[in-house]
């Protein structure tokens, strides 16, 4: 999910991909820490993303992010599986841990996942593109904690435009989830826009 060509780019070698792969195993996620496990277990904890109108029904664990410059959010090499962006940096020379927002806190919280691939098939969020506003996303964390979410728009854009208004950790609550989408180049495996369903809430 690369911002402004910078920043926090999922999944492979070039940074650029939102959980799309037409080759091999997908793109690869770096690997995880033990800081990230931990933070993640104290924070959030293991659980779940649900989205019944497209039937997303999908572990998630903990990603963070790898490599210089802000690095590349990396998301789970399972494809059936999505990742919660946990704020974990790695850089060349330093673990940095900024500040993100947990579902139903200030901010945004954000979870990536894959749309397909060549070897595994259908990802987690495969009929990501197909979801309408008003529809209900529920996401389960540590020890049955359950927020709900009611998506507002879907949001299609250049894998090198992604809003910065991803990786805020203040404002009112909202959720985004993300997956590649929009036209598949062939020649580079990867699709050319990121999808992203925006969601706040549900009252």
């Amino acid at each position: 999910l690369p911002i402004s060509g910078v920043r926090y780019g999922t999944g492979g070698g070039n940074g650029a991909t939102a959980g799309g792969a037409a080759n091999g195993g997908g793109d690869q996620p770096g690997t995880g820490s033990s800081a990230k496990l931990a933070a993640w277990s104290s924070m959030w904890g293991s659980g779940k993303l649900l989205i019944p109108s497209i039937g997303t029904d999908a572990p998630v664990t903990p990603e963070g992010a790898t490599g210089p410059n802000g690095g590349a959010l990396t998301i789970p090499a399972d494809i059936h599986e999505v990742g919660w962006w946990d704020g974990v940096w790695q850089s060349p020379d330093q673990l940095v841990h900024e500040k993100v927002a947990q579902p139903g806190q200030p901010g945004v919280a954000l979870i990536a996942g894959h749309i397909d691939s060549a070897v595994q098939g259908e990802g987690a969020l495969y009929k990501l593109q197909q979801v309408k506003p008003g529809a209900s996303i529920t996401v389960i964390g540590q020890k049955g904690t359950t927020t709900r979410w009611k998506v507002t728009k879907l949001q299609v854009v250049l894998k090198s435009a992604l809003p910065r208004g991803l990786f805020v950790d203040s404002g009112p609550a909202q959720l985004a989830v993300v997956s590649c989408g929009g036209p598949f180049d062939a020649a580079t495996g990867h699709y050319l826009d990121n999808v992203i369903a925006w969601a706040v809430p549900a009252r």
